[in-house]
């Protein structure tokens, strides 16, 4: 074999050696391209994914903001509107303190409490007492029979003491009278410091004439 096949010869091993080596190469640089784009794509999810997270938690952080403005607003108006009720309270209290240093304070004197006998026809039951300036009501309270409580003074009870008028139920003047009743309540005014005289007569036109017995209760108020 001459010298030039042999270079010949050599040049075609090279270049199939050559050939070889360059396609193994390629094949590496494939797959190793091929693992990275796999990574690649994976690193796009995840950072696909995350995004979606960060995404999530800024909606809701941003609904958590608002919520929270809400609030710090409700919460302020609910101050501003404790604030009017307490201002509103001490007023009223306030007002209930002057009240209760204008409101006088009523006492109470008991006159009489008990039992009075009444016949038909009379004679009329006499409760005397005397008021003072400050005494200015009388609570009259009876219950029994039918019933007639007259309010006297003085000389209305001078006259009437003299007055022929059980019979006809004709009385003569009087401060104040009753209704005939079997129970009867009220405040009677008393016009002036004096002495006064409360009568219980049975009315002659009671259709159940005869004796029985009223309760009664006379108290003076003063303020």
């Amino acid at each position: 074999m001459s010298l030039i096949s042999i270079y010949k010869l050599t040049i075609v091993v090279l270049i199939i050696i050559a050939a070889g080596t360059t396609s193994a190469t390629a094949l590496y640089y494939q797959q190793q391209n091929a693992t990275l784009t796999n990574k690649v794509a994976t690193l796009n999810n995840d950072l696909n994914s995350t995004q979606h997270q960060l995404d999530t938690q800024t909606t809701q952080i941003d609904q958590l903001q608002n919520t929270n403005s809400q609030l710090l607003t409700t919460n302020a108006q609910l101050a501003a509107t404790l604030q009017q009720l307490q201002k509103q309270v001490s007023g009223v209290q306030g007002q209930v303190a002057n009240l209760t240093k204008t409101i006088p304070k009523t006492n109470y004197t008991l006159v009489s409490n008990g039992s009075i006998a009444l016949y038909e026809y009379g004679p009329a039951q006499f409760i005397p007492f005397t008021s003072t300036l400050s005494q200015t009501k009388l609570n009259v309270t009876f219950s029994g029979g039918l019933t007639i409580a007259i309010l006297l003074n003085q000389s209305q009870y001078d006259t009437f003491r003299t007055c022929n008028c059980y019979n006809y139920d004709n009385y003569t003047s009087s401060t104040w009278s009753s209704p005939a009743s079997t129970f009867y309540t009220t405040l009677v005014p008393i016009p002036t410091a004096n002495t006064w005289y409360v009568a219980f007569i049975e009315p002659a036109n009671n259709p159940n004439r005869g004796y029985f017995t009223d309760t009664e209760t006379l108290q003076l108020i003063s303020t």
